[in-house]
């Protein structure tokens, strides 16, 4: 596969982003007075099978937009002549009934745009620098919705039946307010198909927002959703509607004033520990480091909980459903970031995997459980052993072997105990056998081939949390890949265009990828600043090595980074004990710098 610059439109490909087959293709509209930015938007998006249309002000947007149908519009916050902002709230005036687009802001303004009362009329926030691989994501998403929404439009919605409406809050508005914190709501803020712009900006990973409040009743299916919207999975979850139980952090139904401590603790055990989260758990859409990610900012393990209402029996103590957080935590435990412990086994359906079993004594020829206990009679004289209703004829007992009149108990016969006797096929046994009835899809099993599930609880490893506060660069080398999502955006441009000179005429380039091993060691010694202030004095000693009319250094969220022009990856690792001999001059701490080579070839 060729390598391609997002300059180049009519390339087949780009070295930053993988093959992609949308659900459908979709209508865009991108708003944006940067020419790389735009010209990045279109690349990416012509790559996953989008139809583009770019303007670079706000009131060619705004004419677009009332003369075109599109199906999403990327709206720059600051656009020359009418900002984003102003754009949807005209759009959203003059609607009239008319469908319109899911209008999706772009913006490194975030404070600025939420701070705007037109900001309620976006569908979702994109913050800058960009996330290339997030962006095309996020389309394809927003057009789903939209899709989802169009055909529900016209199906008059049901009636809701008395039961099912939510009970009045028990808490009082105004003491949840005067504790001066920042609560998202659900479903004000936070719900199954919308986020408000409070909810955006909490997914965009804002430090402020506390907790999320639960005021209304939800499923576990529902309350999910706020997993693949980043960064709310780790807010703690307060339930007002007393019917999470031990999937909420805390049950607040019956809280008051007195409370107040006992909230006051786990918002602040939560936002300390969010704090030291690494961003690329934070921001991750891996549902298994989201998962460690919760298990480290809750400080607490995955615990089991019976729950008959879960088709395992089990829930955990998290917002996503059983099953699934099994599944992840086994995961995680192949990785070494959790260790399970033994909680309880269950027998499960041989079809459809229920936990959910009827558990009964039945007959081991027809499986009824149509049983009663019948006392049986042993006839001396002819050994003969049974029911007693075989015996009865009448008053008189006759052996049905012999035919021979039982007439004295203790001479004749006795009862030595009783039998178990089937009601539907008449079947007699000295015992019953134990069978299994799934109450989801109605399967029957015996007890000798009833399969068993075991469930475990979950706890964090010294790995795990290491993991957790240093991200993929605690790994090391040999278990890192480099991932387009950590990849800034001056990077991307600068990396495309070397990667059609590399198309043209085969000129090598080079991408370093630096990351720091003894991070977690200094920052826990000497504290997060001499961190900081160490991997900045080495960036610029590397800048000040290379030359900056053809080199390039660029530091990223977790890791840093060096394109080196014109060299190929081996010729590259034969400098690498140079290039960091150069960066280290004058440092005191030692960052156990290690460099990753990618050439041309990694991206194809």
């Amino acid at each position: 596969m060729t390598l391609a610059s997002p300059l180049d439109p009519d390339q087949t490909a780009t070295p930053l982003e993988p093959e992609a087959h949308p659900v459908r293709a979709c209508k865009v509209l991108v708003a944006e007075d940067s020419s790389i930015t735009q010209d990045l938007l279109k690349l990416l998006l012509n790559r996953r099978g989008h139809q583009v249309d770019t303007v670079t002000d706000g009131i060619e947007a705004l004419a677009a937009l009332r003369k075109n149908q599109y199906d999403i519009a990327l709206l720059d916050f600051h656009l020359p002549r009418m900002d984003g902002a102003q754009i949807a709230a005209n759009l959203r005036k003059d609607a009239n009934g008319l469908r319109l687009p899911r209008l999706v802001a772009i913006t490194a303004d975030i404070e600025g745009l939420l701070a705007s009362p037109s900001s309620e009329n976006f569908d979702h926030i994109i913050p800058k620098p960009l996330d290339i691989y997030e962006v095309g994501k996020l389309v394809e998403e927003q057009a789903d919705i939209a899709d989802r929404q169009l055909e529900t439009a016209d199906v008059a919605p049901k009636p809701r039946p008395v039961e099912l409406k939510a009970a009045p809050v028990p808490v009082e508005p105004s003491f949840l307010q005067g504790l001066g914190y920042h609560f998202l709501a659900w479903p004000d803020d936070v719900g199954p198909t919308r986020l408000s712009a409070r909810g955006i900006q909490a997914t965009l990973g804002d430090p402020r927002f506390d907790a999320l409040l639960i005021t209304e009743p939800v499923s576990k299916a529902e309350l999910a959703t706020i997993w693949p919207r980043k960064a709310l999975y780790v807010l703690p979850v307060i339930d007002l509607t007393g019917t999470l139980g031990g999937t909420a952090d805390l049950d607040g139904s019956k809280s008051g004033a007195q409370s107040s401590g006992e909230i006051d603790r786990l918002v602040h055990e939560f936002r300390d520990r969010r704090g030291s989260l690494s961003h690329d758990l934070l921001l991750s859409d891996d549902l298994g480091d989201q998962l460690l990610g919760r298990v480290y900012v809750s400080n607490k393990p995955l615990d089991p909980i019976y729950d008959p209402s879960a088709k395992g029996l089990v829930s955990y103590n998290t917002t996503l459903i059983g099953s699934v957080v099994a599944r992840e935590a086994e995961a995680l435990c192949q990785r070494g970031l959790l260790k399970r412990e033994f909680f309880d086994r269950f027998n499960v359906c041989v079809r459809c995997d229920s936990a959910r079993l009827h558990v009964r004594e039945e007959c081991s020829k027809c499986h009824s459980s149509n049983l009663i206990d019948e006392p049986y009679l042993h006839h001396f004289k002819c050994a003969f052993q049974g029911p007693e209703s075989e015996f009865r004829h009448g008053n008189d007992l006759i052996c049905p072997k012999c035919r021979r009149e039982l007439l004295n108990f203790g001479f004749d016969y006795d009862r030595p105990g009783t039998m178990i006797v089937c009601q539907a096929c008449g079947h007699a046994a000295s015992e019953p056998v134990v069978g299994f009835v799934c109450l989801d899809c109605g399967a029957h099993a015996d007890s000798e081939n009833c399969p068993t599930r075991d469930v475990y609880a979950y706890r964090i490893t010294d790995q795990g949390t290491g993991f957790a506060e240093y991200g993929e660069a605690f790994l090391g080398e040999t278990r890192h890949a480099l991932r387009f999502t950590e990849l800034p955006i001056e990077l991307v441009v600068a990396m495309n265009a070397e990667a059609k000179k590399f198309n043209e005429d085969k000129t090598p380039f080079t991408l370093v990828n630096i990351f720091y091993r003894n991070a977690r060691a200094i920052t826990a010694e000497h504290g997060a600043n001499q961190f900081a202030q160490a991997r900045n004095l080495f960036v610029e000693n590397l800048r000040a090595a290379l030359h900056p009319s053809s080199d390039l250094v660029v530091q990223g969220q977790s890791y840093d980074f060096v394109l080196l022009k014109g060299i190929d990856p081996k010729e590259a690792q034969e400098d690498f004990d140079a290039l960091k001999q150069a960066g280290e001059r004058a440092l005191r701490l030692d960052l156990g710098v290690k460099f990753q080579a990618f050439g041309p070839e990694d991206f194809s």
